[in-house]
Formats: C-alpha cells, structure tokens, sequence
C-alpha cells in the first residue's frame, strides 16, 4: 500500500487551491508591475523602501506571534497533561494525542493515547481550552473510529503569553 495515494477528492480541491492562489499572485504582481511603472524614480526609492519596512515589521510581528503561540501550547500541555502529532493521512491532516501523562486533567477527563482531535486546527482546541478556563468543554475526538465527546472541566492555566497568541 502506497502512503502516496491520494483521495481525488482531497486533490481535486487542493489542486483549485494552488490554482486560484498562482492566478492571485499573478494578478497582484501584475498590477503591482504597473503601479511601479507609472511612477517617478524618486517616488520608486521611497514605495520600495516603505514596502520594505513594511515586510520586516510583518515578519517581525508573525515570527513574535508564531513563536509565544508555541510557546503557550507548551503551557497548556505540560499543564493539562498532553502532546499530540499532527500526521499527514489521505485523510488530510488529523490531530492525534500522541501521550497522556496519569492523573493530570486530560487523563481524568477520559482522553486517551490515539484518540484523534475533531477540529479544524490544532489552535482552535487551545484557544478552547484557554477562553474556558474553570469551566466544563466538550472535545470531539474519533476513537476507534467512532465518534466519541470527551468532556474537560479546565483549571485555571498559567500562560501568561496567551492574549498575545493565535492571533493569526
């Protein structure tokens, strides 16, 4: 069996995908090729240079971003007792509990190695999991292929970088 059949389905839309994306940027480029040109040399030196204070400051914030949303994840798992794998399937990407540490919050609450994520993205379960501090959360999760609500009375969490996280 080869890990690299594909559902059609799942290629199909990612092929649109690619597809609309190129002709976007195609489009972009374009006009951005033609506002250049209708402009003067002096004006050409200050856009670039503010595009490109503009590029690093977005670089800047989304590196910053990227890197206390991880480091807030980190928080939560070691915390709530839990790491997962997001692993590549035919299925397209699943998020998968890969360890449970005993006693803490997520082995209390039922959530067992395997059990598979039923979410959209990895940082919509954070972003549950931290607005919901001391309350009670339903987790869909797929367990041996069957779909199963695990319910998680969250504790208080110290991740004091959260509001500055999943912002993108």
């Amino acid at each position: 069996m080869s890990l690299l059949i594909l559902n059609d389905n799942l290629f199909s839309a990612r092929f649109l995908s690619f597809l609309i994306c190129g002709i976007i940027g195609s489009i972009i480029i374009i006009l951005y090729l033609f506002i250049i040109s209708l402009m003067n040399l002096r004006v050409r030196i200050i856009f670039k240079r503010v595009m490109t204070i503009l590029g690093i400051i977005f670089c800047v914030v989304f590196s910053t971003e990227l890197t206390l949303s991880l480091i807030t994840q980190h928080q939560v798992d070691k915390q709530l007792g839990f790491n997962y794998a997001t692993p590549y399937t035919p299925e397209g990407e699943i998020f998968e509990i890969t360890k449970i540490v005993r006693g803490k919050t997520m082995d209390k609450a039922g959530l067992k190695c395997y059990d598979r994520v039923q979410m959209f993205r990895v940082t919509d379960l954070y972003e549950l999991l931290i607005q919901n501090q001391g309350k009670e959360v339903s987790i869909p999760i797929k367990r041996n292929k069957q779909d199963i609500v695990v319910k998680i009375t969250v504790p208080k969490l110290d991740v004091p970088l959260a509001k500055f996280s999943f912002i993108f």
